[in-house]
């Protein structure tokens, strides 16, 4: 099993790709940061409640859901490297109706808002760091939201590419909701696609 600082090293390295900051500035957020292994089907962040935490991904799948009548709808999928948490709730700590759960088993790093604050206020370099982890957010969203509009058929084959196993961790009826679509579509469109390897 991995320690949390091999965690941490693999955060790092992904994140100077983004803005280079030293190993020494980075030592007051990994006393901030908060590593948590948790299961499959957790709820991070509950309907109705504020999100005041952003998630950095190590391993596994969370997905962001909108209760509807009778199941959680879901909406986005975040993977490793990315930063899983409600932008309808976060920035301005109000509650929204949008749920945050794991997919999958999940090791992730928890990072407040106001250890967000508090590092940017001890080093401004944190700051454009945080700039350009939003910019990459918003680059991702788009790219799912890019491959939502290509409806199952031609979508899910991104989706897989995009975040390897993920087939194996969504149930027919995630699918479904994620690319606005019928069970039955999602079944016929699989067996059809199963068939074809077979053959």
């Amino acid at each position: 099993m991995k320690k949390e600082k091999d965690y941490f090293i693999e955060l790092m390295s992904d994140y100077n790709q983004i803005k280079e900051i030293s190993e020494e500035d980075y030592k007051t957020v990994f006393q901030k940061l908060i590593l948590r292994r948790v299961p499959k089907n957790f709820f991070l962040k509950e309907s109705n409640m504020p999100d005041g935490k952003s998630r950095y991904i190590c391993e596994g799948f969370v997905g962001l859901y909108t209760p509807i009548e009778d199941r959680l709808r879901l909406d986005l999928i975040f993977g490793p490297t990315d930063t899983a948490l409600d932008e309808l709730s976060y920035y301005d700590t109000k509650p929204s109706e949008m749920v945050l759960k794991t997919i999958t088993d999940t090791v992730l790093f928890e990072f407040t808002l106001e250890a967000e604050k508090a590092v940017m206020v001890h080093n401004p370099e944190f700051h454009i760091l945080a700039l350009r982890i939003a910019h990459r957010i918003n680059q991702r969203n788009c790219q799912q939201y890019a491959i939502k509009a290509l409806k199952f058929k031609n979508g899910f084959p991104r989706l897989v590419e995009t975040f390897q196993g993920i087939d194996q961790a969504l149930k027919n009826q995630e699918l479904a909701d994620y690319f606005n679509c019928s069970i039955s579509t999602i079944e016929r469109l699989k067996n059809s696609q199963y068939k074809r390897r077979k053959s």
